[in-house]
């Protein structure tokens, strides 16, 4: 092998080497082998005898049940904790009544729906105890009464709870829900109980703070309670007789619960690179803490150095540091935060990542400035050691924000530009959001809106040349995504709940063709129609098949987005294509969906009068028009009285609206395509009704179903269900039509969803195949 490297570094670069195997993988591989052998095994002489292997299983699991809570209870009574073994003996023996009480409520007369949903197992199909009163006891009292530091003892309780609620499971003497309610129901009594009686505060007194400093290294010191941390934490002042000064700092159990909200909710939102402390141990946190200032140190950044780290007890942990005198940057004068100091704030950021440590809570209060008037980095709580340079960019794009919030962006920017470069400002300028920002960075940037995005300004400022960086995506969830999960959920419970009423093979039974043939034409009209809408409100002339085809890409796309915003998109973008300005291409977007919207509201209310004079409508005329009017109206006022709201809807509707009247007044001196795009606009909504109407034609026999009531219940469910964040609003169309025709038409329910099922396929199914190679064909030729 032949080795290449740089002399003069003084280290030598071995070439690539090929494939190796690692002897991990062959431990791997024969744990594997041994685990198939042992599983087939025990499944086998399961089989031959059936009680062989359950039964000690399940002897040993409440041996363990049995005997970890009385020894844990003795051990708390010889530690004087007479109160919480009283406490865990309350909670247990209420759990254990309300198990009871609950069993014969649910097999007695408890409605049967909620019988067979809670004691009616899937093997024997008869009723058993919903609730297991052991493990609902067991849960109680340990949950009161806990383990401290007894890891091995808790893993063997909570283990052995699991293998006696499988074991019922398996021998159909318990029921899933059963199970998950009686394990909840011990947490809640438990819990209950704390609360009402109350519990022994375990965080460690001042005199046992001051004995354990006492049995440190460091000498004689006095201590004395001072002002908590921002975070809640515990800090004590103690000084020596030589006037040596220390920050005492205790982290104990209920600091990490009080951060676990905040922890929990950046363990969804964000990836993992991106978080700034994870659902750690206080065991790991301390940890975290003490590397995290001995590496600091090591890399020759002023930080107070850690002089002692002491445990006391089992639920706490004390870290003592030198204190250095001085005040952090929030607490200086205007006048004190000179460029100079910034700069040399930027300094210590760029010396620590240099060597690979992010800091992740970098606010204002993380930097110290002592009485020599040199910069300290302080709150070394979240960071890591040998990090990536995505963490690196986050700290640096929250102390952009800081600096921003302390001084003016404009000052932040151009200190940081001098440390940093423009390459790394280039690629912290994506990552400028909200989520990546600490709690406090963000408490404070909420009370001074704006700087964020005056931060980015000044730095495109700065490289005006540079092409836009390339999206980072450090968020695991956001809003919308939750929305959406959640309005998949919702459909897909709708979807499971009708085809479990109505076999598949029924959807379709006695359908009457040549009305379902009008209905695939009433779908296709409306790809014409909305071609023509977008055609009436574009000022150059279009090639109007290619237009057509972007209206079937535009249904192939609702596929993964919202009905409301996958059309949008690709009509905008198939306009800039075509050579349309983008503030343009905006424009005509918003027009045609005023258009859309004033046409809706009069088809509503002609469709709604109509409807209500209409024989056999169930429609009153006036209920339709004052409901959407009504609702219309509230909408509108929640958005103007709620400053939120209306600051949301101006920022994102003024962009798109704010040049329309313009273009309108331009539309009207060709008034040839003004009615086009609004003969467009009202054909839409018209052919889609009458799609809908064919569809319940070619159902329904028996009953005069009048064009005018189904046309208002197209209106209102389709525009209803395109808001709700699914993809082509799948789920909340179907449940909106299908529940709209049935109390508006007096139709069966069997039949409604047949013929909404019919008319989502023509329109939403029916179209992916064409709508893909129309996306596929126009984005060949760049015209998508």
């Amino acid at each position: 092998m032949t080795l290449s490297g740089n002399a003069k570094s003084g280290g030598v670069v071995s070439a690539r080497r090929g494939p190796t195997r690692r002897p991990v993988d062959r431990v791997r591989l024969i744990l594997a082998v041994a685990g198939i052998l042992l599983v087939t095994g025990l499944a086998i002489l399961q089989r031959a005898v059936p009680d062989l292997l359950l039964a000690p299983i399940v002897f040993a699991a409440g041996v363990v049940m049995a005997a970890v809570p009385a020894f844990v209870a003795v051990e708390r009574l010889v530690r004087g904790e007479a109160r919480l073994v009283t406490n865990g003996v309350l909670a247990a023996l209420i759990a254990y009544l309300a198990a009871l009480g609950l069993n014969i409520y649910v097999l007695g007369p408890a409605p049967g729906v909620l019988q067979r949903a809670l004691a009616q197992t899937h093997g024997t199909g008869g009723n058993t105890s919903p609730l297991h009163l052991y493990i609902a006891t067991v849960v109680a009292f340990i949950t009161v009464v806990g383990f401290a530091d007894r890891y091995m003892l808790r893993n063997a309780a909570w283990g052995g709870l699991v293998v006696t609620a499988l074991a019922a499971l398996v021998g159909n003497t318990a029921t899933l829900p059963g199970i998950l309610l009686t394990f909840l129901l011990g947490r809640l009594v438990a819990f209950a109980v704390r609360w009402l009686r109350g519990t022994t505060d375990p965080s460690p007194t001042d005199a046992e703070v001051a004995a354990a400093l006492a049995e440190t290294d460091l000498p004689p010191v006095t201590s004395r309670r001072i002002a908590n941390a921002r975070d809640g934490t515990r800090r004590y002042e103690a000084f020596t007789d030589t006037d040596e000064r220390f920050t005492v700092t205790v982290l104990d159990r209920d600091r990490i619960t009080a951060g676990l909200a905040y922890r929990l909710y950046q363990r969804l939102r964000l990836r993992r690179p991106a978080q700034s402390q994870g659902l750690v141990s206080l065991q790991h946190l301390v940890e975290q803490r003490t590397l995290l200032a001995l590496a600091v140190q090591h890399s020759g950044i002023r930080t107070p150095r850690l002089a002692a780290v002491r445990k006391l007890g089992a639920d706490a942990v004390l870290l003592a540091y030198d204190e250095v005198p001085g005040r952090t940057l929030d607490r200086l004068a205007p006048e004190e935060v000179t460029d100079e100091l910034l700069t040399e704030v930027w300094q210590v950021a760029e010396n620590l990542h240099r060597h690979q440590i992010s800091h992740r809570r970098m606010s204002a209060d993380a930097f110290l400035v002592g009485e020599d008037g040199k910069v300290w980095l302080t709150r070394l709580e979240a960071g890591g050691v040998a990090t990536a340079a995505l963490q690196h960019r986050l700290d640096d794009a929250e102390l952009l924000v800081t600096l921003g919030l302390l001084t003016d962006p404009e000052r932040a920017v151009r200190t940081a530009r001098t440390v940093l470069g423009d390459d790394t400002l280039g690629a912290v300028l994506p990552l400028l959001r909200p989520a990546g920002l600490s709690l406090t960075t963000r408490s404070r940037l909420r009370r001074n809106k704006g700087v964020l995005e005056q931060v980015g300004k000044e730095i495109l400022a700065t490289q005006p040349e540079t092409p836009p960086a390339k999206a980072v995506v450090y968020e695991r969830l956001q809003p919308r995504t939750i929305l959406s999960a959640l309005g998949g959920c919702v459909a897909v419970y709708f979807l499971i709940g009708q085809f479990a009423k109505q076999p598949i093979g029924d959807l379709f039974k006695g359908i009457d063709w040549p009305w379902a043939l009008l209905a695939l034409a009433g779908a296709a009209v409306t790809y014409v129609a909305a071609a023509m809408n977008l055609a009436g409100f574009v000022p150059q002339r279009l090639l109007y098949w290619r237009l057509l085809l972007a209206q079937l890409a535009a249904s192939f796309v609702t596929l993964v987005t919202p009905a409301a915003v996958g059309g949008l998109a690709v009509n905008t973008r198939f306009l800039q294509k075509a050579g349309v300005a983008s503030g343009l291409a905006v424009t005509c977007m918003a027009a045609s969906q005023i258009a859309m919207f004033g046409a809706f509201l009069l088809l509503v209310m002609l469709f709604g009068s109509l409807s209500g004079s209409s024989t056999g409508s169930q429609l009153p005329p006036s209920s339709v028009i004052v409901t959407v009017l009504l609702a219309v109206a509230l909408i509108a006022v929640l958005v103007a009285t709620v400053p939120r709201l209306r600051k949301f809807a101006l920022d994102r509707v003024k962009p798109y609206f704010s040049d329309v009247g313009p273009r309108m007044l331009e539309l009207a001196r060709d008034p040839v395509r003004l009615s086009f795009g609004i003969g467009g606009a009202f054909l839409l909504p018209i052919a889609g009704s009458a799609a809908l109407w064919a569809s319940v034609l070619a159902f329904e026999d028996e009953k005069q179903v009048q064009f005018a009531t189904v046309a208002v219940v197209f209106l209102i469910g389709k525009t209803a269900g395109s808001f709700v964040p699914t993809p082509g609003g799948l789920g909340a169309v179907e449940a909106l039509l299908a529940g709209g025709l049935t109390a508006a038409t007096g139709i069966s329910g069997s039949t409604a969803f047949s013929a909404v099922i019919l008319f989502r396929l023509l329109t939403f199914w029916l179209p992916i195949v064409p709508g893909w190679i129309a996306t596929t064909w126009l984005q060949k030729r760049e015209a998508l």
